[in-house]
C-alpha cells in the first residue's frame, strides 16, 4: 500500500496522538479552555481591623483563572441608625486585596491591590452581570447610578445577614464571547516560583460603612448567628488546557488601585493633571471619584458619596496630546456602557482600548520613549470638601498568546 494511503496516528493538539478521522477542533475544543469552577481553598474568619497574610500559599497545581472570596457574616445594630451611610457599605467591609508572588521572568510583582469596593465594581464595568450581594437572602441589584446604601436597606437598626462576593480575574473582563483569551493571561504553574502567590487581605470595621449616630452599636458574629465571627472563604477556579497548558505564553494584568495625585482634586482648575501612568501595554484606565468619608477607624477609607461630576473633560494624555480626545464625561461613560453591554456604575469613569473584545488592541505605553509624559489630565468642576479619587491602570506584563 502506498504510503501515503497508511493512516497513522498524528500528534493531537490536546497532547498525545489523534485518532485517524478525529476532526482536531473538535479534539481540541472537548479539552482547551475547559473550566472546572470553584474550588475552595481556604476560610478565614474575620477580625475587624485586622490584616491577615493567608497562611497557604495559592494552590498552582493547574492554570488559575480566577479567585473568588465569600465574606459571610452577621452585622447586628442596636440602639440608633446610622447618620450616614457610606455609598459602597458593605463591600466596603473589605478595605484592600493584595495579591502577589515571584514570576519567573517578571521576578516579585503585584499583580492585584485594590481596595474591595473597587474590586466588587469591577466586573459591573465591563459586562452585564457584576459581583453579587446578598442582604438576608435577598439579591441586591446591580450597580447603578447613583452608587449609593439606604439605611432602611443596610444601616438602620436590625440584623443583617451579609453575603458578598468579590472576583479576582486573572484576564481583562470581557464577555462570554471572548472567554478564551483567559488562556492567554491564566496563571500557568510553571511561571510561579515555587508556588509563590501569597493573598493578603485588610478588614474594617462599622467605621467603614459609614457614620454611626449617637449611641449606635455594632456587633459582628457568624452568619446567621449571634455568636462567632465572620468569615471569608477563598475559591480558586481553574481551567485545564490538556497538552497546551506550560506551552501558552501567559501574560499577567496588574491592577493597582491609587491615589489621585495629592491637591490636584482641591480648586477648580482646567486641564489639571490628576495621575501619571505607567508606560506599559494598557487595557483599561478606570477613574473613582467622590467624597471621602470624614472620622473613620485608623486604617480605614471610604467614600461617603460617589460623584460623577466633580471631573469633566478628562483625558489620557501623551506629549500634551489626547490619546482619545473626550470633551465629555457623560458621553465617555455611556460610549463605554454601550461597548461593553454595560452600566457603568455611578462615580466611576472608565476607558478602555479593548473595547474590540481582544486584548490585543491595548495601549503600546511601553513602546513610548523615556522622556514623555503619559498621563491623565482634567478640569475640576467642584470644590467640595473632602472630595478625591482613585485610578487603576490595567497593565499587562509579557507577551500574551506568543510562543514561549
Amino acid at each position: 500500500m502506498p504510503d501515503q494511503l497508511v493512516r497513522r496516528p498524528v500528534p493531537s493538539l490536546t497532547g498525545g496522538m489523534r485518532r485517524p478521522g478525529e476532526n482536531p477542533n473538535r479534539a481540541a475544543a472537548q479539552v482547551l479552555s475547559r473550566f472546572q469552577g470553584p474550588e475552595q481553598f481556604f476560610i478565614q474568619s474575620v477580625t475587624p481591623l485586622t490584616s491577615p497574610i493567608i497562611p497557604q500559599n495559592i494552590n498552582l497545581n493547574r492554570p488559575l483563572e480566577s479567585i473568588d472570596l465569600w465574606w459571610r457574616g452577621r452585622v447586628t445594630i442596636t440602639v440608633a441608625n446610622f447618620a450616614s451611610v457610606a455609598a459602597e457599605a458593605p463591600q466596603s467591609i473589605l478595605q484592600q486585596v493584595i495579591l502577589q508572588g515571584t514570576h519567573k521572568t517578571l521576578n516579585q510583582i503585584i499583580p492585584i491591590s485594590m481596595t474591595g469596593a473597587t474590586l466588587f465594581a469591577w466586573p459591573r464595568l465591563f459586562q452585564t452581570t457584576g459581583n453579587p450581594l446578598l442582604i438576608n437572602g435577598v439579591m441586591q441589584p446591580e450597580l447603578s447610578v447613583p452608587v449609593a446604601q439606604t439605611g432602611p436597606n443596610f444601616g438602620d437598626v436590625g440584623v443583617y445577614d451579609l453575603e458578598i462576593r468579590y472576583t479576582i480575574p486573572t484576564a481583562p473582563v470581557f464577555g462570554p464571547g471572548a472567554r478564551r483569551v483567559t488562556n492567554w493571561f491564566a496563571y500557568q504553574p510553571a511561571d510561579w516560583v515555587g508556588q509563590s502567590l501569597q493573598l493578603q487581605l485588610f478588614f474594617g470595621d462599622e467605621s467603614s460603612f459609614g457614620t454611626p449616630g449617637a449611641g449606635t452599636v455594632v456587633a459582628f458574629s457568624a452568619f446567621g448567628s449571634n455568636t462567632g465571627s465572620p468569615s471569608v472563604t477563598i475559591d480558586c477556579n481553574y481551567m485545564i488546557l490538556g497538552g497546551a497548558a506550560n506551552k501558552i505564553n501567559a501574560a499577567v494584568v496588574i491592577r493597582n488601585e491609587q491615589n489621585l495625585i495629592a491637591g490636584s482634586l482641591s480648586a477648580t482648575a482646567n486641564a489639571q493633571r490628576i495621575a501619571t501612568l505607567q508606560k506599559q501595554k494598557t487595557t483599561n484606565v478606570v477613574l473613582k471619584t467622590g467624597v471621602i468619608l470624614t472620622g473613620t477607624s485608623a486604617g480605614v477609607q471610604v467614600f461617603d458619596t460617589l460623584d460623577d461630576d466633580i471631573l469633566q473633560r478628562t483625558q489620557i494624555i501623551v506629549d500634551n496630546k489626547p490619546v482619545r480626545n473626550n470633551n465629555n464625561n457623560r458621553i465617555a461613560q455611556c460610549y463605554h456602557g454601550r461597548m461593553f453591554n454595560t452600566i457603568v456604575p455611578g462615580g466611576y469613569l472608565p476607558f478602555s482600548f479593548v473595547e474590540s473584545q481582544t486584548p490585543l488592541t491595548y495601549f503600546r505605553g511601553d513602546q513610548m520613549s523615556g522622556g514623555s509624559n503619559f498621563e491623565v489630565d482634567s478640569d475640576v468642576l467642584t470644590a467640595l470638601a473632602n472630595q478625591t479619587g482613585t485610578m487603576v491602570q490595567e497593565q499587562v506584563l509579557g507577551n500574551p498568546g506568543g510562543p514561549r
